[in-house]
């Protein structure tokens, strides 16, 4: 009996501790179903991490380009995208930030597959959104437009506006009287053929590799009036202040906010390129300083320089006196304003050389013609309105407009007056009224033409009292435009760039 309860006993106990243990197993399990839904709740919730790499550039017809590689800096929300939760940042104040440029603008989203869509500016609006995830890379989506439009992978966002506006950068060509504006945006869209482009050999030890890049070349001829001048030459205009001449058989280069130009091997490249000009006047405003420097070695000399006024707006003008001495077309620099033209005339040198290539700029890195004067030993003074357009080497005759009849001009005239009456060697007169007429009402005005009929007296009467040779010469022309400004310049155009050139030895009689 003994042995018998001791056995029950432990019958008992043994079975008591397996239960307890398979309770303890079952609960373990249980624990780990909740944890488990626990982690794949929150793995469900939580976002993925944007990936790497991966960039999208807003350029074109933009003031500032942006590169997007993540979502930092811009406001980020979730919305439901077809069905499903998505992180996402808003297109708008991405494209206002970029500060759009010119007239009737398109936007275009651009893969690096060759796939693009075109959507009007308009068309964007509050319920457009830009998704970055490691399946579409950058991704445009919107409900409200069609399926097409959400182009995967882009890499670019490109702003195409139809005109440039207001002296909104671009590349313009001039040939004869035919002119067009190219903006950026175009020029991503435009008619362009794709060249293998050699760029050299590679060895290693008896193995070689040639070395290719695929290009996407604009060809220069189509924007001509005769596609048939492809072997003929065009001065160029480039964004740092410089020029040159290149092949009409060349072609042009998109880079987003900017243009390339590139020769016919499609490989010789000069960066910014801004303006073509086919058939450019012989003549141009860097020539005015060896001319005036030549004829001072033969004696006196009087240089007139008439603010503001364009060849083609001269000719419209008829001035009596000016008119009848030959003027002849010459070109100006780029930009078309006052301080980068005065700084070539005073140096004979372009802008990118003489240091002055925007209207901000005031200093001259290279000697004027007023230091090559003195070497010669010759005098010379620089006479201009109450304002200082550029510094130069020797101390400007400033002039305010002391009776206050809204114009420096009579005031000019009678300084330059005083200094030929001393005998000064070289006179520099620099004429503003025009300029600022022109500004206010208009280029061709009457108020416009009234005040150039008085310039061409006043030159007339410093001529009357001179013996030497007078050059006559302007900075920029102007344009019509609307606005406040109905008269404005400092762009890629005839109207801007063709400036008179005039040169006569005048026999007057010093008083």
């Amino acid at each position: 009996m003994l042995l018998h309860s001791r056995f029950m006993a432990w019958k008992f106990s043994f079975w008591g501790v397996v239960q307890m243990q398979s309770h303890k197993r079952k609960l373990f399990v249980i624990i780990l179903a909740i944890l488990g839904t626990i982690v794949l709740a929150c793995g469900c919730n939580a976002q993925p991490a944007l990936p790497k790499g991966l960039s999208l550039t807003i350029t074109g017809d933009v003031q500032n380009e942006i590169v997007l590689t993540d979502y930092e800096g811009w406001d980020r929300t979730k919305i439901q995208y077809r069905g499903e939760s998505q992180e996402v940042i808003p297109l708008e104040p991405i494209l206002a930030r970029s500060g759009i440029m010119g007239e009737q603008v398109t936007i275009f989203l651009s893969a690096p597959d060759g796939a693009i869509a075109e959507i009007p500016l308009e068309q964007i609006s509050g319920e457009c959104w830009l998704r970055l995830t490691a399946e579409y890379g950058w991704q445009f989506i919107s409900e409200n437009h069609p399926r097409q439009a959400g182009i995967k992978y882009m890499n670019y966002i490109v702003v195409s506006a139809a005109e440039p506006g207001r002296q909104g950068p671009c590349v313009r060509v001039i040939d004869g009287a035919k002119e067009t504006a190219l903006t950026y945006g175009q020029l991503f869209a435009a008619k362009a053929i794709n060249r293998m482009v050699p760029e050299g050999e590679a060895k290693k030890g008896s193995l070689s590799t040639d070395v290719y890049s695929r290009r996407s070349l604009i060809p220069i001829s189509q924007y001509l009036k005769d596609e048939s001048k492809t072997q003929t030459t065009a001065l160029a205009y480039y964004g740092d202040g410089s020029q040159g001449e290149i092949a009409l058989a060349g072609f042009l280069e998109w880079r987003g906010n900017s243009a390339d130009y590139l020769g016919p091997d499609g490989r010789t490249r000069k960066p910014d390129i801004i303006g073509i000009w086919v058939d450019p006047p012989e003549y141009s405003v860097t020539d005015l300083a060896p001319e005036a420097l030549l004829a001072l070695k033969e004696g006196p000399v009087l240089v007139i320089l008439l603010d503001g006024v364009g060849y083609h707006n001269f000719l419209a003008l008829q001035p009596a006196f000016l008119g009848s001495k030959d003027p002849k077309p010459a070109r100006t620099v780029m930009p078309s304003i006052s301080p980068v033209g005065l700084g070539a005339i005073v140096t004979g040198r372009l802008p990118k050389d003489n240091g002055i290539t925007a209207r901000n700029m005031r200093e001259l890195c290279v000697d004027d013609i007023f230091v090559n004067a003195s070497n010669m030993g010759k005098t010379s003074a620089k006479v201009g309105g109450s304002t200082k357009v550029i510094s130069t080497s020797i101390n400007q005759l400033l002039n305010p407009d002391l009776n206050g009849n809204g114009s420096t001009d009579d005031e000019v005239f009678a300084c330059a007056q005083r200094e030929l009456a001393i005998g000064t060697d070289l006179v520099f007169v620099h004429f503003h009224g025009y300029d600022d007429i022109a500004h206010t009402y208009g280029p061709l005005s009457p108020e416009a033409a009234a005040r150039f009929d008085e310039l061409d007296e006043y030159v007339k009467e410093l001529c009357r009292g001179f013996s030497g040779t007078v050059l006559v010469i302007a900075d920029h022309g102007q344009h019509p435009a609307q606005g406040d400004k109905l008269g404005e310049h400092g762009e890629f155009r005839l109207l801007d760039l063709v400036v008179p050139w005039i040169r006569f030895e005048n026999h007057g009689a010093r008083p």
